[in-house]
Parts: structure tokens; C-alpha cells; sequence
């Protein structure tokens, strides 16, 4: 079953994740690059809205929920990719990943949210003009060409995977800047994001309700990601056997049993009391050591 879902990664505490406008642009471009790779695996994802902040970011998106966590997984390993080549020192923390299915009354205020990062982080610029963001795509009339932007398909073969720094073919009928930042809206289903609020004035009161912050931030926090037991159990397991070489967790030792849940938590950012269940080992201790 197809839903919306909210999701991001935790703000890293030492590290930054887009330090310039060209990680910035690398950064937008590579959402681009898993909106075509969900297609690619026949389960796509629409992009409904999205922020990339320095040191986290946020996604609104539309599909079965495998397919998200794929989609911000592989995201999270371009990222990772992408940094490791470009950069003289890798990644000292890893991005950890949320997805929460939004209730459907809530999904306009999901969206302000995503939008309002740069107002909640105190940056002093709105929305519609912070850059490395859908929010200017929204109720605008503005066309790609104003921007000087010009179609791929006038692009070779090389440039195109320079730009997307990926071996994915980027649609001729896309367009792209001057700057290789590929235009948001050739992703971005900006007109599903839209209808949830009908009028350009409904959707700027929710970008001034500073209330959508607190909201998303506490459900976030109570309701932890959003991904089935059945699929970290199957992790959980394959780590026991091939890392320890027992048959099941009942066989692994309590140290094992918290080593296993440290690996899920970093790769599915799975909360404390999820991963208790899994390996089977008391919620608050485990909580101690996460």
C-alpha cells in the first residue's frame, strides 16, 4: 500500500553534510538521481517535498514503504559515496534515517514543516528563497528557461553522469542550469504538494504557524521510525549467524544481543524500545547503551 510519509536523517553533531553551494548542488542533484532509480526498480517514489539543511535533511514522500526506506537509504549511501571522494576526510558520524507514515489530516502541516527548516533554524531568510529547497517551487509560475536553464538532451552521455555523478541516464526533457543543478521540478510532484492546501494563501499561513514545528518534532521523537519487525528480525538474525555463528538470538550472549542492536540502529535508525523486542533484551538497559 502506497502512503505519505515524513522522513529525515538526525542532525550530525560534529560533522557537516553539505559544507558548500557545490555539495549543496551535488546534494539536490542525487535526489533527483533516487527519484529515477525508483522507477528504475519498477516502485517509484514521488518526491512531494523536501529540505537539505548543512547538517541533516528532510523528505516528504509518496509510495509503499519498502520503497521509501530504500530510496533514503540509497541517498544516504550516495551521500556518504559522494563525500568520501570529494572530500580529504570522510564522514566521522553516520546520518541516522526516521520515516513515519502522516496521518492524512496532518500531511499539509508535514509539509510546512519540511519547509520552515531554515525559518525554525533561525537562518533569518523564508522559505520560498532559501535555495536547496521545493518551497519555491510551490503556487509558482515560474518556468525552468528564466533561469537560463537548458534541456539534457543537449548534454553528452559524460556530461549527464558528471552532473548526476552516476551512471543513471537523466530524461532528455529535463532541464538543468548553467551551475549543473538540475531543476527541481523536473522530481518534485509540486502539484500533489499543492491540493493539500488549494490556495497560495492557505499554504503561507501554514509556512508562518510555527506550531507545525513542535508538532512533527514531538511525533518524531514518541512514535520512532516507521518499519516493520519482520524485516529488522530477518537482519537481526543473518547478524547472529554470520557474525557470531549462532543458529537464533536465544543463542546469543547479552553482549552479542546489544552489539546486533547497535548494527541495526546505525543501518535502520530503529528506536530503543523496536530493537528491545527484536533482540529481546530490557528495554531501559539497552536504552543506557544506544
Amino acid at each position: 500500500m502506497k502512503w505519505y510519509f515524513n522522513t529525515s536523517s538526525k542532525g550530525l553533531e560534529s560533522d557537516i553534510l553539505f559544507i558548500s553551494e557545490k555539495e549543496f548542488i551535488a546534494g539536490m542533484n542525487r535526489i533527483a538521481v533516487c527519484y529515477l532509480l525508483s522507477k528504475k526498480d519498477g516502485d517509484e517514489v514521488l518526491v512531494i517535498a523536501f529540505c537539505l539543511m548543512d547538517n541533516h535533511w528532510h523528505f516528504i514522500l509518496y509510495g509503499n514503504e519498502n520503497a521509501c526506506w530504500r530510496f533514503i537509504r540509497r541517498y544516504k549511501k550516495l551521500t556518504s559515496m559522494w563525500i568520501t571522494k570529494h572530500r580529504s576526510t570522510p564522514l566521522v558520524e553516520t546520518p541516522e534515517l526516521g520515516l513515519w507514515p502522516i496521518p492524512s489530516e496532518k500531511i499539509a502541516d508535514k509539509i510546512a514543516y519540511v519547509l520552515r527548516n531554515p525559518v525554525a533554524a533561525g537562518m533569518g531568510i523564508q522559505p520560498a528563497a532559501y535555495r536547496w529547497s521545493s518551497a519555491s517551487l510551490m503556487f509558482s509560475q515560474a518556468k525552468p528557461d528564466i533561469w537560463g536553464k537548458r534541456n539534457t538532451e543537449n548534454i553528452s552521455m559524460k556530461g549527464k553522469r558528471r552532473i548526476g555523478y552516476t551512471r543513471q541516464q537523466i530524461p532528455d526533457s529535463w532541464v538543468v542550469g548553467p551551475d549543473s543543478l538540475i531543476w527541481p521540478g523536473n522530481y518534485v510532484s509540486i502539484r500533489i504538494a499543492e491540493r493539500f492546501y488549494g490556495t497560495l494563501g492557505k499554504f503561507m499561513f501554514a509556512l508562518n504557524n510555527s506550531n507545525v514545528d513542535k508538532d512533527a518534532e514531538m511525533e518524531m521523537m514518541d512514535g520512532g521510525p516507521s518499519i516493520a519487525d519482520g524485516e529488522i528480525k530477518a537482519k537481526a538474525l543473518s547478524l547472529a549467524q554470520n557474525d557470531y555463528g549462532k543458529r537464533n538470538i536465544n543463542e546469543c550472549s547479552s553482549f552479542e544481543r546489544v552489539a546486533i542492536a547497535k548494527t541495526l540502529k546505525k543501518e535502520y535508525g530503529c528506536n530503543a524500545k523496536q530493537l528491545a523486542r527484536v533482540v529481546q533484551v530490557n528495554y531501559k538497559e539497552l536504552k543506557l547503551v544506544l
